[in-house]
C-alpha cells in the first residue's frame, strides 16, 4: 500500500463522514417544530372558518 492509497482511503471516509452530516441537516430540515406545528395548526383552523362562514 502507498501513500496515494493512504490518501484515497482517508478521503473516502471523510466523504462518507460528510455526506451522512448532510443528510441529517436535510432530515432534520424536513422536521418541524413543535412551534411551526403550532403555527400551521392556527391558520388551518382560520381557512377553514373563513370557508364554512362563506367570506
Amino acid at each position: 500500500m502507498d501513500i496515494n492509497d493512504l490518501f484515497d482511503g482517508i478521503m473516502k471516509r471523510i466523504n462518507q463522514f460528510a455526506d451522512e452530516i448532510a443528510e441529517q441537516q436535510r432530515l432534520r430540515k424536513k422536521c418541524m417544530s413543535p412551534d411551526e406545528v403550532r403555527r400551521m395548526g392556527v391558520r388551518m383552523r382560520r381557512i377553514l372558518r373563513r370557508k364554512r362562514s362563506g367570506v
